[in-house]
């Protein structure tokens, strides 16, 4: 029985609160979120006989600086009881009832130091306060609630902002359209004897997917046009194939065809962009090509949604402008069709005219063809051409240029790249 008795006394001991009753009712100091915050302080500066009207100078602070003459107004219209304090022991004395105000206006405007109001009112001492009348021992002043603090979760909801999905470059005014950040399903999976076969097509996952940050890439190529003005800018020469310096008459705005690596580059240093990697271009014609989901055990999965073309997987000669479209020549790059747009808005990147890249020609991670034209002696380039077939304008289609070297080798035209900036 003893035993027994111990063991609830034991118990009864473990099971004791440690915290008293009283101690856990205590009130949380984040219980309320609000403080008062003086918004103005007004030393009283005259104090007229007969009448409560007092004149009160009042000193411009952060709070005060941005105001405008309505908004000090608004202050007193809508605030009818202001505290009364006397300056030496910084107690409360009382309240000033204010009936109306007379403002000054030459010193209320932003450049003075100080603002000038006289006050009409009643004085309502404090019942425990010595001070019966206010005199110019006293100030007055005015407080605002503020939050004191606030949840991480709320101090940033709603403070991203998206970046806007079209920009005009300020140097070269192209329009450029965004190409989110995001994972990115490269190459294809079906025919191993291509050079853009990627091993890991079929089965993607975060291992073998390319993390692309967000950049604009132009809209439309360069065109005729636009590589002139750049001509004229910097007095350099032009193409070797414009007879006379000049491009061909009536395609002011085709694409600029024919132009070698290095001179892509100088108008990139020009502009203030950069020529775009195979991968940038890539996800910019096809879009991410791989959608992302949890499955019920909470492992991620991946969705394969890349196109063969910029609009889909069935090839339309309207929409790409190749040899099947019997055209034998570029087009212009505003009577390009929209339906053909990549899934960002990146128009003509389906034939038309070959765009270089600033990738060096390589294997893809995982494949084993073999090519003596793979290394960093050439560079990628993309998009096929009116020239070309089909089958060769795909979004993930490759071909290279620089034979005999970047500088001699006019193997196709460009449009350029911007990183994007939070």
């Amino acid at each position: 029985m003893k035993n027994l008795l111990l063991v609830l006394f034991v118990l009864g001991f473990f099971f004791t609160p440690l915290v008293s009753e009283e101690e856990t009712s205590e009130e949380s100091p984040f219980a309320t979120t609000k403080k008062k915050v003086q918004l103005w302080k007004g030393e009283v500066v005259g104090v007229y006989k007969n009448r409560l009207w007092i004149k009160v100078r009042i000193y411009r602070n952060q709070k005060i600086s941005k105001y405008s003459v309505s908004e000090l107004k608004s202050l007193f219209s809508e605030t009818k009881e202001f505290p009364v304090y006397q300056k030496l022991t910084q107690l409360k004395q009382g309240l000033l009832i204010v009936r109306d105000t007379i403002w000054e206006e030459k010193n209320i405007n932003k450049n003075n130091q100080f603002i000038e109001v006289v006050l009409v009112g009643d004085y309502k001492p404090d019942p425990t306060s010595k001070m019966k009348e206010i005199t110019t021992d006293a100030y007055i002043s005015s407080y605002v609630e503020e939050d004191f603090f606030t949840e991480p979760d709320a101090f940033f909801k709603g403070r991203y902002t998206s970046p806007r999905k079209t920009v005009f470059h300020p140097k070269d005014r192209k329009e450029m359209v965004l190409v989110s950040r995001g994972l990115f399903l490269y190459g294809q999976g079906t025919d191993p004897s291509s050079d853009s076969f990627n091993p890991y097509f079929l089965e993607p996952k975060a291992s073998n997917l390319k993390e692309i940050p967000s950049f604009y890439i132009d809209k439309y190529e360069v065109t005729n046009a636009e590589y002139e003005f750049f001509l004229k800018q910097t007095n350099t020469k032009a193409p070797p194939h414009w007879i006379g310096g000049r491009y061909p008459e009536g395609e002011a705005e085709h694409p600029v065809v024919h132009l070698t690596y290095r001179e892509v580059e100088r108008y990139a240093a020009w502009a203030g962009k950069r020529i775009p990697t195979e991968w940038e271009w890539e996800k910019a014609a096809r879009g991410p090509g791989v959608v992302e989901y949890t499955n019920r055990d909470e492992t991620l999965g991946y969705q394969i949604t890349a196109t063969k073309y910029p609009f889909g997987d069935e090839y339309d000669s309207l929409y790409c402008n190749t040899r099947e479209s019997k055209l034998g020549k570029t087009q212009s790059v505003l009577e390009l069709s929209t339906e053909g747009a990549s899934p960002y808005g990146a128009i003509g990147m389906c034939g038309n005219a070959p765009e270089w890249t600033s990738s060096d020609y390589q294997l893809y991670p995982g494949h084993h063809i073999k090519n003596f034209s793979f290394g960093k002696i050439y560079k990628v380039v993309r998009g096929g051409s009116y020239s070309d077939s089909a089958k060769n304008a795909t979004a993930s289609a490759r071909s290279y240029g620089g034979i005999p070297n970047l500088s001699e080798d006019r193997r196709a035209g460009f449009r350029l790249v911007m990183d994007y900036r939070d």
